[in-house]
């Protein structure tokens, strides 16, 4: 007789999971993303490879089973709501594809809820270029790079954390 308790107090602790409430979040993503004045990329890659609003468009794409991204500009100071900064720390990724060796790009983010940090963390992903490599330019290996962060970015505004390490960080 108690089983069916049981069950019935199980399924409503996984319908009230904390991964539920994250589903009903809304999470604001910052666009465009800047590039730090050290992060060393090159005038190519900010005016060509549009680094800074494709990853806040490969985290939306990734995070649509799960949570809500808004992309849209900074908000005016007070705003309510989750906010996620980011700005691009470290790019390596010179011309010539992969014919000019390995791409990387590290971000750092910050997550702010109400004018408070709720999580944070560093991002990064390198990549030679995969197969046919030497085929592909310095953007395409890049924009691999920043997709694979957008899924990890993605995976964690599920479960924000302080100081994560994301992907190859």
């Amino acid at each position: 007789m108690r089983k069916p308790i049981f069950y019935l107090a199980a399924a409503i602790l996984v319908w009230w999971s904390p991964a539920s409430i994250a589903e009903d979040a809304v999470f604001n993503v910052v666009s465009p993303v800047p590039f730090a004045e050290d992060s060393g990329a090159t005038g190519n890659v900010k005016d060509e490879c549009t680094l800074e609003t494709r990853l806040p468009q490969f985290i939306a794409e990734a995070a649509k089973r799960g949570v809500k991204v808004v992309i849209g500009p900074a908000p005016e100071e007070g705003a309510e709501g989750k906010y996620l900064y980011l700005e691009f720390t470290h790019v390596l990724g010179t011309g010539g594809g992969a014919w000019s060796g390995p791409k990387s790009v590290t971000a750092k983010g910050e997550l702010i809820e109400n004018g408070e940090v709720i999580g944070s963390f560093i991002s990064s992903r390198f990549s030679t270029g995969g197969a046919f490599g030497g085929y592909k330019g310095t953007c395409s290996i890049l924009g691999r790079c920043i997709k694979a962060m957008g899924k990890d970015i993605a995976a964690w505004l599920k479960s924000p954390t302080m100081d994560a390490h994301l992907g190859d960080a």
